[in-house]
C-alpha cells in the first residue's frame, strides 16, 4: 500500500479546508440537539392548536419516541451524506487529471482507493458520533439518563449503515466519468435497498435492518426476530463487495 498515509492526510486536509467536515458535522449536531427538544415539546406545541385525540399518543412522549425519530432520520441523513461525500472521490480527480498525476508518484492504486474510503469513514464516523452524543445528552437532560454502551452501539450501527452507501458510491465513482453519475447510482442503490427492506424476510440482510437492531438495542427490546450478528455481517459483506468492485474497476482504468 505505497503512499497510503500521504493520500489519507491529503484527503483529510482537503475535507477540512473545503469545510466539508464542518458542514456535515454541523448538520448532524443540529439533528442530535433538535430531536429531543422537539419530541419533548410536541405535547405543548399540539395543545396550541386545540385538543388532540389521546389515542394518537402525542400527549405523552418519551425516550422511545426520540429513539424512533433519531434512528429514522440518522439512517436517511447518513446515507445522503455518504453519497454526496463519495460521489466525486475518484470521478472528479480523474476528470481533472489529478488522479493520474498522483498515481505517477510512488502511490499504488490500492492505497489511493483505500485512503479515499478511510477518509470518508472518518468524516462519517465523526458526524454520526456527534449526533448520537448530542442526542444522548439532551435525552438525559429532558427525559432520563441512558446507557452509554447501548447508545455507543447505536452510533456504530449508524456508522456502518452510512459506510455501505459510501462504499457503493465510491465504486460508482470509480466506474463512471462524472460525480453526478456516481451520485445517481448511489441514490438508486439507496432506493432499491429501501424498497427491498419492505420484504420482512429480506430486511435483516440489508443495511436498513441495522436501524431495527439499533432501536431494539437502545430500548432493550432485542428478541428472537432481531439478529444483530447476521445483519452486521451482511452489511460488512456488502461494503467489502462494493470496495472489491471499486478496486477491480479502478485498477483497469486508463488514467
Amino acid at each position: 500500500m505505497r503512499g497510503y498515509r500521504a493520500i489519507l492526510e491529503k484527503e483529510v486536509v482537503e475535507a477540512w479546508r473545503s469545510y466539508r467536515i464542518a458542514v456535515v458535522c454541523g448538520l448532524f449536531v443540529v439533528l442530535g440537539i433538535a430531536l429531543p427538544i422537539v419530541v419533548q415539546s410536541l405535547p405543548a406545541i399540539t395543545r396550541v392548536f386545540g385538543q388532540v385525540d389521546p389515542e394518537i399518543g402525542i400527549n405523552q412522549t418519551g425516550v422511545p419516541d426520540v429513539v424512533d425519530v433519531l434512528v429514522r432520520l440518522l439512517w436517511q441523513l447518513g446515507a445522503v451524506a455518504a453519497i454526496f461525500l463519495a460521489m466525486g472521490s475518484i470521478a472528479t480527480e480523474r476528470a481533472a487529471g489529478t488522479a493520474s498525476f498522483v498515481l505517477a508518484k510512488p502511490v499504488s492504486r490500492g492505497a489511493f482507493l483505500w485512503a479515499k474510503f478511510v477518509a470518508l469513514a472518518l468524516i462519517l464516523g465523526l458526524a454520526t458520533a456527534l449526533t448520537v452524543v448530542a442526542a444522548w445528552l439532551y435525552v438525559a437532560l429532558l427525559f432520563e439518563p441512558q446507557s452509554v454502551i447501548d447508545w455507543a452501539q447505536l452510533w456504530l450501527l449508524a456508522w456502518l449503515s452510512a459506510l455501505v452507501y459510501a462504499a457503493i458510491t465510491l465504486a460508482a465513482s470509480s466506474s463512471v466519468r462524472s460525480p453526478a453519475g456516481a451520485a445517481a447510482i448511489g441514490f438508486m442503490a439507496f432506493a432499491v435497498l429501501a424498497l427491498a427492506s419492505t420484504v420482512i424476510t429480506l430486511n435483516p440482510w440489508l443495511p436498513t435492518g441495522l436501524a431495527e437492531v439499533a432501536q431494539a438495542t437502545v430500548l432493550g427490546e432485542l428478541g428472537p426476530d432481531v439478529d444483530p450478528g447476521r445483519t452486521v455481517a451482511a452489511s460488512i459483506a456488502l461494503i467489502a463487495a462494493a470496495l472489491g468492485v471499486a478496486w477491480l474497476r479502478f485498477r483497469r482504468e486508463d488514467l
